[in-house]
């Protein structure tokens, strides 16, 4: 496996977990801040919600995997 494949790899791996951490947090987050809104939101339409909440997470984790991945300084966390 060449390097560059490996560090490829090694991204989207992290991606992968931020996006894991971040789509339990954010829907925790979101519900100890405005409860009454988080019940409206999944009564109406439950997937639309799902879908959000997903795209805020994978948001959150490209973010930050591309942002550590180029600054020398965060590379090493």
């Amino acid at each position: 496996m060449s390097s560059r494949r490996r560090a490829n790899k090694k991204f989207w791996n992290k991606v992968f977990r931020l996006f894991l951490l971040y789509l339990v947090l954010v829907p925790l987050l979101f519900l100890l801040l405005d409860r009454s809104t988080v019940y409206q939101e999944v009564r109406e339409d439950s997937l639309v919600f799902i879908l959000k909440i997903a795209g805020i997470a994978l948001g959150i984790a490209l973010i930050i995997s591309f942002w550590s991945n180029r600054d020398p300084e965060l590379r090493k966390y």
